[in-house]
């Protein structure tokens, strides 16, 4: 059989009794899906040189210093992901919550409008009960908020096509 592919989606929970490769496949896809995240949102300079699109393809990746504000502050960045993301994977059916995180909707054939496709209204309702009910923290609600409009942009995009 062929190597597991990261991006498979069987549902495996930490601490489960899955095997410790399944553990290690999810955290590392988390890692990938929080590092595109934070890349994504993030302003060009506030993305260390080794992530960002060499204009020059002749241009060497300068070395990793681990110690700067940049670093720091991604570093950072990429963690609150990381948390927003495994709090969606523990409260949400982990395949509507990976189409939330890689903003790949579900898309409603026969529906014109956003307010009529599930998965935007699923999304509105996660954010809403943890925004309201569940008084999550201001990095978490920050991070809800950008991808809630980026998913609005990727079904509005696909609605129109």
């Amino acid at each position: 059989m062929g190597k597991k592919n990261l991006f498979d989606n069987t549902g495996i929970k930490d601490g489960s009794g899955e095997p410790a490769v399944a553990s290690a496949s999810l955290r590392e896809r988390v890692s990938v899906a929080a590092h595109r995240l934070t890349i994504q949102f993030s302003e060009d300079v506030d993305v260390p040189a080794r992530y960002r699109k060499l204009s020059n393809p002749s241009q060497k990746v300068r070395k990793i210093k681990a110690d700067t504000d940049i670093e720091k502050r991604f570093r950072a960045n990429v963690e609150s992901w990381e948390r927003l993301i495994k709090t969606m994977l523990d409260k949400l059916d982990r395949r509507q919550a990976w189409r939330f995180i890689n903003l790949s909707p579900d898309i409603t054939e026969g529906t014109n409008r956003i307010a009529e496709q599930k998965d935007f209204c699923d999304f509105m309702d996660y954010l809403f009960v943890r925004r309201e009910k569940e008084k999550c923290n201001a990095d978490e609600l920050g991070g809800l908020a950008r991808l809630s409009v980026a998913f609005q942009r990727e079904i509005e995009k696909q609605v129109k096509a």
